[in-house]
């Protein structure tokens, strides 16, 4: 679409002066009325970031109510506050332009450590399109097709349970296989591409190509096939072909504490009982030897957010394409449910008639990021509180009036 991704110099002086109004009248909205309360569970919505990727400005500048956009922040703050999450990020882009970006709360709770804006998270299943679209980029090369039995290029899948199921069926998660466990043994297998022999040599408890059922077994088998095709992990894969051409340099799959970039981690956290309780931070290694396909990366919102904008702009990025206009619309359309395509989960909020649908993917650590692209709108919404079920019921009905549209956001 010919847009500077970053937004030019001169753009962002025209639109400070009306942004730093808006963050005045923010900061003394939140802290007057949070109070001493706001002492205990840091809050941060503040000028434009200086590595922000888009300009930034008034929501009103772009349509979007400002009182909407705070009470929702409100809500975080109280969530917070009642320990229903730990900390929460709310980045809200339309027009290409920053019109709210806030983050609430902690990064690590126990060591009083507040959430900053932009720090990284693992984002677990949102990893599947980067995946998908590693498998949709051999396509295009011609090495594979859609249709094909995984069996072709995978012989443990090559029997009765297995034999039948294409590379489509794996994208669209139409191959009978269920949300459990791996096979016994899988993690302790060398790498990927040894531990999906045992998924293909066990195969699923359903007949495939019949119904929707998502299943991080073929995330699982795309990184496997991916690898076979490449004689690389899939991870190579994804970073010479997709991140390093796009610049999402905050955009990992692999983790050490000694990395560079770990103090950006945020700690993450699981419900037990009534409590969010912290099962991982940055002091430990990943907890997998090797890369998840099903959920191994970790990245930021501004990161995610371009990853989006490439989709919405139809394979193509700051002038850089990867997909096809033709491959990336088909990895949009339903396959086997209204609410998913080609490893994207698809939402409502669309007319009808609309070129893209809305789109975008979730992870159980609490992260989601949709994508609007009748309304040129994203939202992403990044936690690290594993289970929090009320809260994210909540945020489900109200994320899309933060970008003027109504409705829930799933089907």
């Amino acid at each position: 679409m010919g847009r500077n991704n970053r937004g030019s110099h001169a753009r962002h002086l025209v639109h400070r002066r009306s942004w730093l109004a808006m963050v005045a009248l923010l900061a003394v909205s939140i802290f007057t009325a949070c109070g001493a309360a706001a002492q205990s569970t840091p809050q941060s919505t503040l000028e434009c970031l200086g590595d922000a990727p888009y300009p930034c400005v008034a929501p009103a500048e772009v349509g979007l109510d400002a009182g909407v956009l705070q009470a929702f922040t409100d809500d975080l703050h109280e969530w917070v506050e009642d320990g229903q999450l730990v900390g929460a990020e709310l980045l809200v882009i339309k027009s290409r332009q920053i019109a709210w970006h806030a983050a609430v709360g902690w990064s690590d709770r126990e060591l009083e450590r507040p959430l900053q804006r932009n720090s990284i998270y693992r984002i677990r299943s949102m990893t599947k399109p980067f995946v998908g679209a590693a498998i949709l980029m051999l396509a295009e090369d011609g090495r594979l097709d859609l249709d094909d039995r995984v069996a072709a290029y995978l012989p443990s899948f090559d029997n009765e349970r297995s034999g039948s199921i294409t590379i489509r069926q794996l994208l669209a998660h139409g191959t009978g296989f269920e949300q459990t466990d791996f096979p016994p043994g899988y993690w302790n297998q060398p790498d990927l591409r040894e531990a999906v022999k045992l998924v293909g040599e066990t195969g699923p408890p359903n007949p495939p190509g019949e119904v929707y059922r998502y299943s991080d077994h073929n995330s699982a088998t795309l990184g496997a096939i991916v690898a076979e095709l490449t004689g690389a992990p899939v991870e190579e894969s994804i970073r010479t072909r997709i991140l390093d051409p796009l610049g999402l340099s905050d955009t990992h799959m692999h983790f050490a504490p000694d990395y560079a970039w770990a103090a950006r981690m945020n700690s993450t956290y699981r419900l037990r009982g009534s409590r969010l309780v912290k099962y991982w931070d940055n002091s430990r290694p990943q907890s997998r030897p090797w890369f998840r396909a099903s959920g191994g990366i970790y990245s930021t919102v501004f990161d995610y957010a371009r990853w989006l904008e490439l989709w919405m702009d139809e394979g193509t990025l700051a002038g850089v394409r990867i997909l096809s206009p033709e491959t990336a619309g088909e990895a949009l359309r339903p396959g086997y449910a209204d609410g998913y395509g080609l490893h994207w989960e698809l939402y409502r909020g669309s007319p009808e008639g609309a070129k893209l649908p809305a789109f975008g993917h979730g992870g159980s650590d609490g992260t989601i990021a949709i994508a609007y692209p009748h309304a040129d709108a994203m939202i992403l919404f990044f936690t690290q509180s594993r289970g929090a079920r009320e809260p994210w019921r909540e945020a489900a009905q109200k994320l899309p009036a933060l970008v003027g549209l109504e409705g829930p956001v799933r089907y």
